[in-house]
């Protein structure tokens, strides 16, 4: 789904009323998607995978692999709904081995602020049995869409009579947004299957209530 008007379109198509479809778009929150193609309008706004341009000083062994690097003065005003730097670059971090992102729970360096004007240099590859060679780089372009929620998702388990017209009318299915393939970074928004909501399977102790998704 790229608009909030495709959602309306397609679930009024399969029958569903108005109130059910205004409370689901009532829901909404903005995302960015970064994507390989400037197709539906996208701006360049960085670089899948390469080596990493960091400031002196700023340590990186290879343990964890360059996804993206983000330009923060070319994404749309309004972050994804987040709080971002509005200059300088973001350098998201992963580790393959480590498909669920336990790893990275607790990890800092997991994404990465360089401020604008910075010196930095690209860092080599380290040597080693257990580093990766680099995720192959290719540009990436910006642009907002609406994110709707899963029915797992906190906002719409949160209030009885929202989860029981998700389960009712199943308006997590008129959400036609393409699967993240590879190459592909969202920002902000709701989570997207296979990523699981922040809080999924948390409890009051583990202070979750209060995450959100960044990428």
């Amino acid at each position: 789904m790229n608009t909030s008007q495709a959602y309306r379109d397609e679930a009024r198509g399969r029958g569903i009323p108005e109130h059910a479809i205004d409370l689901a778009l009532g829901l909404a929150r903005p995302q960015i998607e970064l994507v390989p193609s400037a197709a539906d309008g996208g701006v360049p706004a960085g670089r899948y995978g390469g080596l990493p341009c960091l400031p002196a000083g700023v340590e990186w062994d290879g343990g964890l692999d360059l996804v993206a690097t983000v330009d923060c003065a070319a994404l749309p005003a309004d972050g994804g709904g987040l709080p971002l730097p509005r200059d300088g670059h973001l350098l998201f971090f992963a580790d393959r081995t480590d498909p669920d992102g336990l790893a990275l729970m607790e990890d800092s360096r997991s994404v990465v602020h360089v401020s604008a004007g910075a010196p930095t240099a690209e860092r080599p590859l380290p040597g080693g049995p257990y580093v990766l060679p680099a995720l192959d780089p290719h540009p990436l372009y910006a642009r907002s869409v609406p994110s709707m929620p899963m029915s797992v998702d906190d906002a719409v388990l949160s209030d009885p009579e929202t989860a029981r017209l998700y389960r009712e009318h199943r308006l997590d299915e008129y959400d036609h947004r393409m699967p993240p393939w590879e190459g592909t970074l969202l920002l902000g928004g709701y989570a997207y299957s296979p990523q699981d909501p922040p809080i999924m399977d948390s409890s009051p102790q583990d202070e979750k209530g209060g995450w959100v998704l960044l990428a």
